[in-house]
């Protein structure tokens, strides 16, 4: 079969990588895989087999457009407990994870050359969906609290100027991704108003709100703090239970739920994997997420102590209190992205700064993430990254 004139003449951009990103590496530092060391399997075979046994006759037909809704009745529950969000399971649609749940919004919302605002630095796979789309993405400074409002107020300005209006500003408030910055209350309040202000709607990632490991309480979601239908929340629990699973969310205004139903039809998510997810969570979900935070403290201390062992004073990390990552930043002429493919020739992997802003710079900074391996190897790991960084002359 020759197929070299059958694929879309719609050229797709390359979105650029660093040498060595796909390898396979026995200290994985570059992604937020689930905790498996907090997972009882046996507990979730046995409430898988429980709910098979109950309800395994909806497998037969395909499900609703919008997902299991048992599950969606306990998202439901959980969001107004835990995030402020009173909503009800009619507006929540399961998603494939909280990357399918943004695809499909892209999808429904973007035109190629449309402007998107993210933060200063967002997360890989989102902006790398935004790249491949064809977004103007435009970055917005942020501090230690988030995105700066008065930087956030300028850019819609000047971009106002110029007779254009974003589709949608994304953002990760909580734990962000890759920063761990937590967005607070009070700054929370002045990017809403700013975003109804300029009829900019935003979407807000909260995929790490179950992984709180100590300091304050969270603040609401922004989602349950807008009363104009200006923020579409997505969440998942990819990261709680596992990245096999694939199972997220959104919740949206209704216009936004009519537009997703236009082409929902045959992608929602496994209804075996969704009816799994909502038994588990249902028998187990407190306890579970009880053990998450255990594990996930022990990883978090145990890298903030190997990082103060082996990296100068010259370098800088975060110490967040919660999500599954840290964020590093290396003296100025440091190149996290070129030095990548000699850290994974020693085992050990890392995400170059670059991969969080859409023209790969500030390469001097990089995310480390804790949730993968034991705390002995996450040690083992750093000792090996700071050898590495120390030969290559970047600390």
């Amino acid at each position: 079969m020759d197929y070299e004139n059958k694929f879309t003449t719609h050229k797709i951009p390359e979105v650029s990588f660093p040498d060595g990103l796909r390898d396979e590496t026995k200290y994985t530092f570059s992604i937020t895989y689930t905790d498996q060391h907090s997972m009882d399997y046996a507990k979730f075979a046995e409430t898988t087999k429980d709910i098979i046994l109950k309800d395994g006759n909806s497998l037969a037909p395909y499900p609703d457009p919008q997902g299991y809704l048992e599950l969606r009745n306990l998202i439901s529950e959980r969001l107004s407990n835990l995030r402020g969000i009173q909503t009800d399971p009619d507006s929540i649609v399961l998603t494939g994870g909280a990357g399918g749940a943004i695809s499909t919004l892209l999808d429904i919302f973007l035109e190629p050359n449309d402007t998107v605002l993210i933060e200063e630095f967002s997360y890989l796979g989102t902006l790398a969906m935004l790249l491949s789309r064809q977004a103007n993405v435009v970055h917005i400074d942020c501090d230690g609290e988030g995105i700066i409002p008065e930087s956030l107020e300028e850019n819609l300005e000047d971009l106002k100027s110029k007779n254009i209006t974003p589709k949608f500003m994304y953002l990760i408030s909580v734990f962000q991704n890759p920063t761990g910055i937590t967005i607070p209350l009070k700054r929370r309040k002045a990017i809403i108003e700013i975003a109804q202000k300029y009829n900019v709607p935003i979407i807000e990632n909260e995929s790490y709100a179950d992984f709180r490991i100590d300091g304050d309480p969270l603040p609401p979601a922004m989602y349950g703090m807008d009363d104009t239908n200006s923020v579409m929340y997505i969440s998942a629990y990819t990261k709680f239970l596992g990245c096999g699973l694939r199972i997220g969310y959104a919740v949206v205004p209704e216009a936004v739920k009519e537009e997703l139903a236009k082409i929902r039809f045959g992608i929602s998510p496994s209804q075996l994997a969704t009816m799994s997810v909502y038994n588990y969570l249902d028998k187990h979900g407190y306890e579970h997420g009880l053990e998450v935070e255990k594990s996930l403290m022990q990883k978090r201390d145990a890298m903030l102590s190997a990082l103060k062992e082996n990296f100068p004073d010259t370098c800088e990390w975060t110490k967040p209190n919660g999500g599954m990552m840290l964020w590093m930043k290396l003296p100025e002429h440091a190149d996290s992205w070129e030095t990548l493919r000699s850290a994974v020739d020693r085992g050990v992997k890392y995400n170059p700064g670059g991969l969080f802003r859409a023209n790969r710079d500030k390469n001097n900074y990089l995310r480390l993430t804790y949730s993968y391996n034991t705390p002995n190897e996450i040690h083992e790991g750093i000792k090996i990254l700071a050898d590495v960084f120390e030969k290559e002359k970047l600390i």
